[in-house]
């Protein structure tokens, strides 16, 4: 069986390619995705081979996506035909994935948004490094997918107050939709120095580490959870980290359990950090829909990676409607 899929053959460009699937094991299921959401960040990063990506072609993106079992493997019980589940698979029309990967997704959930978990399920395990207190003061640098799931989640996690802090009106204002309500252009202001328990860098960008560094408490935590691209000059070591007694706190999510039965501090493995995603969105104590700005085509995959690159739409995320590939 054949699948068709979006592949990043060189440097700022995709295509829709064909490639065959593989064949379906006893503990397998066939797949049909019925979305999958972009995640901007890493995907423009790697698509444009921004610093700290590997700049190797072809290959083919996308983590996030939910989709129905088309097909079950002779030993497979925990799922059926037709079931909704949520998959870390890439941008694809079809997939083999093993069964016990893929989560059920309940109907009171919506598919378009469900695709859009493995985003948040990045965003909570950054929280749950930041060891959140109850009441702590947290800032949320930068309201993109990753920091508008942050700040919603450090909200769940206890946070005496979460304020965000985001240079786009747009993205304000969809943060205000999600709950967020103190909400800042900049966290330059002397009103924000030595303000927070708890900072949270989604920007991805060098610079913002030094106003993490001017906002914090002593004694307080740096949670670098956005991919930074480039170098950051200017942090003074002794005044700003040394004599404030603070942490920094590198929060790639590939650092997470690697067994399942590992549960202690914030170790939690994938899965679990994705089920609790899915558990929390059902009961709408986070919202995702809101920063999936718009739905396409797969076929207009080059237009929409353009334009979240440009960012004259200011589109903070999209999906890809994997139906309307048939059309």
């Amino acid at each position: 069986m054949n699948t068709t899929k979006i592949v990043a053959y060189e440097k700022s460009h995709v295509a829709l390619m064909q490639a065959e699937l593989p064949e379906l094991g006893a503990n397998d299921v066939l797949l049909k995705t019925l979305y999958s959401t972009i995640s901007p960040g890493t995907e423009l990063a790697w698509l444009n081979h921004m610093e700290n990506t590997p700049g190797v072609f072809p290959y083919v993106p996308g983590y996030s996506a939910c989709c129905r079992v088309e097909e079950t493997g002779a030993d497979v019980s925990s799922l059926s035909v037709g079931d909704t589940v949520a998959a870390l698979v890439i941008h694809s029309s079809m997939n083999v994935l093993s069964a016990e990967k893929c989560i059920t997704v309940s109907q009171n959930i919506q598919p378009c948004e469900a695709s859009a978990y493995r985003l948040a399920s990045i965003s909570l395990q950054g929280i749950r490094k930041a060891d959140i207190q109850i009441g702590d003061d947290v800032a949320v640098l930068g309201l993109g997918t990753i920091g508008n799931y942050a700040a919603q989640l450090a909200h769940v996690a206890g946070a005496g107050s979460v304020s965000g802090f985001e240079p786009i009106a747009e993205r304000r204002e969809i943060a205000k939709k999600c709950g967020i309500r103190q909400l800042y252009r900049s966290g330059t202001l002397d009103e924000f120095e030595s303000k927070f328990d708890v900072v949270i860098d989604a920007t991805g960008a060098p610079d913002a580490v030094n106003i993490a560094l001017q906002m914090i408490k002593p004694l307080g935590r740096i949670v670098a959870l956005g991919s930074s691209r480039g170098l950051t000059n200017g942090v003074d070591f002794y005044r700003d980290i040394h004599r404030k007694g603070i942490t920094i706190i590198g929060a790639h999510e590939m650092h997470r359990s690697r067994d399942k039965a590992d549960r202690f501090g914030h170790f939690r493995n994938h899965l679990e950090d994705d089920r609790t995603v899915l558990r929390l969105l059902e009961a709408g104590r986070i919202t995702l829909a809101p920063l999936i700005s718009t739905v396409v085509a797969p076929q207009q995959a080059q237009d929409i990676y353009n334009r979240l690159l440009i960012k004259k739409d200011r589109l903070i995320s999209a999906a890809f409607d994997w139906n309307k590939l048939e059309e």
